[in-house]
């Protein structure tokens, strides 16, 4: 029954370890975008609340959905971000970040709001920590029933 047990935890650690380099690769990917991104300014030209099913808590204080338009990009870009409500107005203008090879990944400018490098790394940590939790819990695991 252990042999069956410690085949049922290695699955779950391999999940764990790809779903954890998932969430690392996404926070990375977005903290690139602030390091090395193109800053400039851009309109506010849109201005609406989130709606429940966007927030990923019920919980969550209200935020807002701001599309911003650029010289790249006149018409409008949504950004991801979760914008605290009620701070931004149409025809404001703020500073913005864009990714430098896609103009339409388009974030405001405000590092209050970005994840700091702890939180981007953790789950870097955590899948590497993980596998090597397993290996120590399965040499202390009998094989024999």
């Amino acid at each position: 029954m252990s042999g069956l047990r410690l085949v049922l935890v290695s699955i779950v650690v391999v999940v764990f370890v790809a779903a954890n380099l998932a969430v690392f690769a996404w926070r990375i990917s977005r903290r690139r975008v602030f390091t090395r991104g193109l800053r400039g300014t851009a309109v506010v030209i849109g201005v609406r609340r989130a709606a429940l099913y966007q927030r990923k808590a019920l919980l969550e204080a209200p935020t807002d959905v701001v599309t911003l338009a650029t010289a790249a990009v006149p018409r409008g870009i949504e950004t991801s971000q979760k914008l605290p409500a009620g701070q931004y107005v149409v025809g404001q203008t703020v500073e913005v970040v864009q990714h430098p090879k896609d103009r339409y990944r388009l974030f405001v400018d405000r590092l209050d709001l970005e994840p700091s490098p702890l939180v981007v790394y953790v789950p870097l940590g955590a899948a590497v920590m993980a596998p090597v939790i397993l290996l120590l819990a399965a040499g202390h695991l009998s094989l024999t029933p």
